[in-house]
């Protein structure tokens, strides 16, 4: 159901603090919409239990793969070439990240997210580019290049993408560029070594880029846990984790589907197979189904007070549950998609028609031959709501960069 935009939240904001983890999102809650919401307990829980844990299991998985690349790095230098290790650990870790990508708040998203892209730059304005890592390879065989000096689109879990799945050694820069005039004509062992160690710099800087954005939250750091949850705050805190969760539309639905699919007008072809978000590791399906987990957890606050217990108690329970019905299905479709996004694309473009992918993201239900579109169409579902229900009970405003919706 759609609401009146009229509509407003009745719950005032309550000035006392309040233990974290309060409310069960599974059941009925305790607030209601005469009753006082207390958002600085529900802030606390999403700062305690969700971001917090979050950046952590990110930091941690980003350890264990910088350990993995030093293994595999080892091993290569001993004329052994055991690259599967590192890779299982890559796909855990940007997992992990997908996650936090729902949670872009505070540390996040200051300096124009700097520390997020140091980590993950997709869909920033530096963004993966192969030919700069082949150059970064060159550089960082100098053990005084300083990592911090090169783009974000050389660098992060992209890069090392690029460096543990792309079987072929040979650069992918224009002549002209010096660092990989003579790249090609070096030995192969030679090169895989080159690739192996800067990946594994690459590896580290990602786990201390993580481990950055922890301090950042932590008293003894940035102290930005006491930011976000003050009550000064409590207005700007739900926008930014509002603002957080339209990365399911703006990145998942538009730049990670829409595009590579056709759906969305930033793809003018039939399909575009050249915009899938992980064309290497053809992680992208697992990606999106991650960003849902994130979206699902992010929504009703994991355990403890989150949106929908504000929707609950605004008196709309039917609509937190059809976000959740919503969210399972796609999650489930994910799961079960077994051809890559990139596959599916290029098959698309082969086709040379897009109608049938439009059908199948216009009535996801039924089984097409093209998964992803009709995952296109559970997210255009969740988009809907957020877009119509979600600001309006919770009353808050679209994302500035969310002010269109161009499919």
């Amino acid at each position: 159901m759609t609401l009146n935009k009229a509509l407003i939240l009745t719950g005032a904001v309550a000035l006392l603090g309040a233990c974290a983890g309060e409310g069960d999102s599974g059941s009925e809650p305790e607030v209601s919409a005469s009753a006082e919401f207390n958002y600085t307990a529900m802030l606390a829980n999403y700062a305690d239990n969700i971001v917090q844990p979050a950046l952590t299991q990110s930091r941690d998985s980003a350890a264990a793969l910088t350990e993995r690349v030093a293994d595999y790095c080892h091993a290569l230098r001993n004329d052994a070439d055991d690259v599967e290790p590192s890779q299982i650990q890559w796909r855990e870790t940007m997992a992990r990240w997908q996650q936090v990508e729902l949670l872009q708040v505070g540390p996040l998203i200051e300096n124009g997210g700097a520390l997020r892209n140091r980590v993950y730059a997709y869909g920033s304005s530096a963004p993966l580019s192969s030919c700069a890592v082949d150059q970064a390879v060159v550089l960082a065989e100098d053990d005084a290049l300083d990592l911090s000096s090169r783009s974000f689109n050389s660098r992060g879990l992209a890069a090392l993408e690029y460096l543990l799945f792309r079987d072929e050694l040979t650069h992918t820069c224009p002549t002209q560029i010096p660092q990989t005039a003579h790249w090609n004509d070096r030995p192969a062992d030679e090169r895989r070594q080159a690739r192996c160690d800067y990946a594994e710099r690459v590896a580290a800087d990602v786990t201390e880029g993580i481990e950055t954005v922890i301090r950042a939250w932590e008293p003894d750091g940035g102290d930005y846990r006491y930011q976000f949850i003050t009550p000064a705050n409590h207005e700007a805190s739900l926008k930014a984790l509002s603002d957080a969760l339209f990365y399911i539309e703006l990145e998942s639905k538009d730049a990670k589907l829409g595009v590579p699919l056709a759906i969305h007008s930033d793809c003018s072809a039939v399909a575009c197979p050249d915009a899938v978000e992980s064309p290497y590791a053809e992680n992208s399906i697992a990606n999106i189904r991650e960003n849902l987990k994130g979206f699902k957890q992010s929504f009703n606050g994991a355990e403890g007070l989150g949106f929908d217990d504000i929707i609950r108690a605004e008196g709309f329970a039917d609509i937190a549950a059809d976000f959740n019905h919503d969210i399972d299905n796609a999650i489930v479709l994910a799961d079960e998609v077994n051809e890559s996004l990139l596959s599916q694309s290029q098959r698309l473009l082969a086709s040379g028609s897009n109608t049938v992918c439009q059908n199948a993201a216009a009535t996801p239900e039924v089984t097409s031959d093209y998964p992803a579109c009709q995952l296109h169409g559970y997210l255009k579902r969740l988009n809907d709501r957020l877009r119509t229900d979600f600001i309006t009970i919770v009353n808050l405003d679209l994302p500035e960069r969310g002010q269109s919706d161009n499919d």
